[in-house]
């Protein structure tokens, strides 16, 4: 990462402790590198650190002026995650730092004045092996500061600076990958971005996903970038106060800026009163959120009333702008474009359903909260278990999250309902999508439905709820929508594409049809390449 040779290499690939408890047994083994072995005991069990060599502390290492980097790097299997541990402490051996760096990541450490010596460590989650071919720390006789400004210098061609709060991994791909997908699709076009991942971290990460550059820290090095190199334009998905403060003290205070505006951050809390109305911990822990809440709703209002030219917003539906996002924020939005999220086309083939394909139905949701409804969808197939065809019927269910079990446990005996407790890769969705024929996807609260959409570009026939933006984007030429918690219309729409084959063909190539008119990848794309590409002076039609 840095030009200069280090002068001191510290590996740390052996002495790691096995550990087992109640939720982790994990296994280690010193080979070439480190082999680990991770078995969750108890399901959504919280992250475990193991410590290296009985967390011996390192004296004597750290020096005021010189850089230190840190670097974790291997291979995983399953649903195992791993970030590297390092924390520091003062002449008192009391912790005064802690950094966590995923894995393939390089990171220049900052340290506290306080911190005299460190131990090192490894946060790992979820099932799997992994093999690791570096754990390592470096020291450089340089400056931090110079480091850092060399870091900035890494891919000097980069014209677009990308700021948001996830992003994928080597070893988490799952995080605001829309957003990545979007980044190769400019790089195709010749529109070359980096990320930056805000944090509250003092130190400051590198890594590249898949050519991509990716920064993590938090906003003070955010600031330090923007005032080191300059950008044509800077990008924000789910931006917060912080990141556009970040940015407001440094010298791209005048740089253009755009804005999507997905949902979340410009929602009120109690539109997600499904999460939180069945229990007091829920409503309690979402009445401590609010006021959160209502600080960044403050802050999209003071956004979206300035008068400040160099801002303009991409609303991702017309609907969520006009119904929740000026209503929430109280605002009028002045200067702004709708494109919706893109949906991969060319990913997600059309190949033309055949009539039997309607018997095969496929839900990939995640479980983590109520706003995918997935308890309609188990009533809706519970509605159908009475139905003579319903031996007929095939149901994958794909997911993952803290509600899974709990969620699916009405239909986990039916032999026909095929429960999958994982992720899917882009690639692997596709696949199921060849061999299905209805997409069931009822929802609480959509900006758009993406996966509703990818499904569609398949072919699938979506079953859904006509809640929020989603009538958008579906009616009933193309799909099914139910009224909000009618899980009887969502199993009656299963019933009538049952009964009436030749719908389902028509509704499957119209669906197909409808997305690639609407939402089609070449075509969002160029919305976008042209949003961020146009120059003060001119004006992108809308």
């Amino acid at each position: 990462m840095l030009k200069i040779d280090p002068a001191d290499v510290y590996s740390y690939l052996d002495k790691w402790p096995e550990k087992t408890n109640s939720t982790y047994a994990v296994t280690t083994q010193k080979t070439e590198g480190l082999a680990i072995k991770s078995v969750q005991q108890k399901k959504e069990a919280p992250p475990i650190i193991i410590y290296q060599d009985n967390k011996k502390i390192y004296k004597d290492v750290l020096k005021p002026d010189a850089t230190m980097t840190a670097k974790l790097d291997g291979k995983t299997s399953g649903s195992l995650q791993l970030q590297q541990v390092i924390v520091g402490f003062d002449t008192n051996n009391k912790q005064v730092f802690s950094v966590y760096n995923p894995l393939g990541s390089e990171m220049i450490v900052t340290f506290p004045e306080s911190a005299v010596s460190y131990a090192v460590g490894l946060r790992i989650s979820g099932d799997g092996e992994a093999v690791l071919s570096e754990f390592s720390l470096k020291s450089y006789n340089q400056p931090p500061l110079v480091s850092k400004k060399e870091l900035f210098s890494i891919r000097s061609d980069v014209d677009y600076l990308l700021i948001t709060n996830v992003y994928p991994e080597k070893n988490n791909y799952y995080q605001n990958m829309f957003i990545h997908r979007r980044a190769l699709s400019y790089k195709e076009r010749g529109i070359k971005v980096a990320i930056f991942r805000l944090n509250t971290s003092p130190s400051i990460g590198y890594y590249e996903y898949e050519g991509i550059p990716v920064y993590m820290s938090g906003d003070e090095e955010l600031t330090r970038l923007l005032d080191y190199r300059s950008y044509k334009k800077i990008l924000f998905h789910f931006i917060t106060e912080r990141m556009y403060e970040a940015v407001n003290k440094s010298n791209a205070r005048t740089t253009p800026k755009l804005i999507w505006v997905h949902g979340y951050e410009t929602t009120k809390w109690y539109r997600r009163w499904f999460n939180f109305y069945k229990d007091a911990s829920s409503l309690r822990s979402a009445l401590n959120q609010a006021p959160g809440n209502q600080r960044q709703l403050d802050f999209m209002h003071k956004l979206y009333s300035s008068n400040d030219n160099t801002i303009k917003f991409i609303f991702v539906s017309k609907w969520y702008k006009e119904n929740v996002a000026e209503k929430d924020a109280n605002a009028i939005v002045k200067n702004y474009s709708i494109i919706h999220n893109v949906i991969d086309d060319q990913l997600y083939r059309y190949e033309p359903k055949s009539a039997e394909q309607r018997k095969r139905i496929l839900t990939i949701r995640p479980f983590a909260s109520r706003t995918y409804a997935n308890d309609l969808m188990v009533k809706a197939i519970l509605a159908l278990k009475d139905q003579p065809f319903f031996g007929e019927l095939e149901f994958d269910i794909f997911g993952q999250g803290p509600l899974f079990d709990k969620e699916v446990e009405p239909v986990r005996g039916l032999s026909n309902v095929h429960l999958h407790n994982h992720f899917l890769s882009q690639e692997q969705i596709a696949k199921q999508h060849k061999s299905h024929g209805i997409f069931l996807g009822p929802s609480r609260m959509d900006s758009q439905g993406v996966s509703l959409g990818e499904a569609m570009s398949s072919g699938l026939v979506p079953v859904t709820t006509k809640v929020y933006a989603i009538p958008e984007f579906i009616d009933e030429t193309c799909g099914f929508l139910a009224d909000k918690e009618d899980y009887l219309g969502l199993a009656e729409a299963i019933e009538d594409l049952y009964y009436n084959p030749k719908a389902f063909l028509e509704k499957s190539e119209e669906a197909a049809h409808r997305v690639r008119y609407q939402c089609g990848k070449d075509k969002m794309i160029r919305a976008e390449v042209k949003e961020i590409t146009e120059s003060s002076n001119e004006k992108v039609l809308q």
